[in-house]
C-alpha cells in the first residue's frame, strides 16, 4: 500500500527522479511505516502469490496508496468493524499506528516470504480473540466473526481493485487478484492451522499451489472472482452507516500528522478515494457529493499519481521481493 510501481519482477533498480524519489519515499515511510518484511531471508521463496502475480502488480502500483486509503474509508462505513477499531486500537493516542499496521499486513502478505506472510497472519489472529464488545447501537461484535473478517477483507480488495481500474496505467487480471487476496484473508480464519503451515515447508508449497483447504474459500464466504466480489460487497448494503466513532476516524484521516509538504498530495489522494466510492458508500459516510465533484476528485487524484509514478519509479518492496525470489535457495545446494 505504500509502494510505487515496477514494470517487471527484475532485481532492484533505481528509477524515477533521484531527489524526488528519496524525499517522497521518506514521507511515505513516515505515513505508512517501514517495510515489514526482510528480503534477505528465505532466499528462493516466492511468497504467497509470487512474481508475475496480479497482487504484485496491484499492490506495487502507486494507485494502491489511494486504494489503501479508500479501503480504510470503506471499513469505517460498517459500524461493527468501526466499533472494534474504536474500542481496541490506539488510533486516538497513536493516530498513525493503525494505518501503519494495515500497510505492514498488506505489504508482508503480498511481498514477504511465505513464512513471513504466515507469521504476520498469526500475529493478527492472536489479537482477534481479544477484540470483542458491544457497539453503540447495542449489537455485539467480535473480530473473529467470519462476517466481519469478510468485510474487512473485501473492503481492502475492492478498494485496491477500484483504484487500479481508475488510476493504474496497465490492466490486471481482476479475477486472479480477488482470488489471491481472498486466499490471504482466509488465513485469518481460526480454523486454519497456521502453526502447522509454519512448521512444514512442504505444506507451505501446497499452500502456494492452492492445495491447502481454506474453509472461507471452500464455503464461498470469500469471493474468488471480481463479479463474486461485487455480489459479496452488495450483501452488506443494509448494514452500513456511520456514528460518532466513525466520524472520529474520518476526522483523523482528513488531518493526519504528516509533513506539511506532503499534505497537498495526501489530500488529493484522499479526495480521490472519496470520489471513487459508490453512491451507497458515500451515503453511509454522510457525504453529499455530486457526481461532478466525485469525477473531479478522481481526476485530480489521477494527476497526482501520474506525477508520483514518474518521480518515484519502481516499488522498493516489489523489487526486493523479486530479488529474494530469484536468489538461490541454500537448502537445495549439493
Amino acid at each position: 500500500m505504500t509502494d510505487t510501481a515496477a514494470s517487471t519482477d527484475a532485481p532492484p533498480r533505481d528509477t524515477g527522479l533521484p531527489l524526488a524519489r528519496t524525499a517522497v519515499r521518506r514521507v511515505l515511510r513516515r505515513l505508512f511505516g517501514a517495510p515489514a518484511f526482510d528480503p534477505r531471508v528465505d532466499a528462493g521463496d516466492p511468497g504467497l502469490t509470487g512474481p508475475g502475480s496480479a497482487s504484485w502488480q496491484v499492490i506495487g502500483e502507486p494507485a494502491a496508496i489511494a486504494g489503501g486509503l479508500r479501503g480504510l474509508l470503506v471499513q469505517v462505513a460498517h459500524p461493527l468493524a468501526m466499533a472494534g477499531v474504536h474500542d481496541h486500537s490506539a488510533f486516538r493516542t497513536d493516530p498513525l499506528g493503525r494505518l501503519q499496521r494495515t500497510s505492514a499486513y498488506v505489504t508482508t502478505t503480498t511481498f514477504g516470504s511465505t513464512r513471513e506472510a504466515l507469521q504476520v497472519s498469526r500475529r493478527v489472529r492472536q489479537v482477534h480473540p481479544h477484540v470483542h464488545g458491544t457497539a453503540p447501537d447495542g449489537r455485539a461484535y467480535s473480530a473473529d466473526d467470519p462476517r466481519l473478517l469478510t468485510w474487512v477483507s473485501i473492503a481492502l480488495t475492492s478498494s485496491f481493485l477500484t483504484a487500479h481500474r481508475l488510476w493504474a496505467p496497465e490492466p490486471v487480471d481482476e479475477d486472479a487478484f480477488v482470488h489471491e487476496q481472498s486466499r490471504i484473508a482466509a488465513l485469518l480464519d481460526p480454523r486454519v492451522d497456521v502453526d502447522r503451515l509454519l512448521a512444514d515447508a512442504d505444506a507451505q508449497a501446497e499452500l502456494r499451489a492452492g492445495r491447502i483447504h481454506l474453509p472461507m474459500i471452500a464455503d464461498g464466504t470469500l469471493p474468488t472472482t471480481a463479479a463474486g466480489l461485487d455480489v459479496v460487497v452488495a450483501r452488506y448494503d443494509a448494514e452500513l452507516g456511520i456514528n460518532h466513532q466513525g466520524r472520529e476516524a474520518l476526522a483523523f484521516l482528513r488531518r493526519p500528522p504528516i509533513p506539511l509538504a506532503a499534505r497537498g498530495a495526501y489530500r488529493s489522494l484522499l479526495s480521490g478515494a472519496y470520489g471513487s466510492l459508490t453512491p451507497r458508500l458515500q451515503t453511509a459516510l454522510e457525504l453529499r457529493w455530486s457526481s461532478a465533484r466525485s469525477r473531479a476528485a478522481v481526476a485530480q487524484a489521477g494527476a497526482a499519481l501520474t506525477v508520483l509514478r514518474a518521480a518515484v519509479g519502481t516499488s522498493p518492496s516489489r523489487d526486493a521481493a523479486a530479488a529474494r525470489s530469484a536468489a538461490p535457495d541454500p537448502s537445495r545446494d549439493g
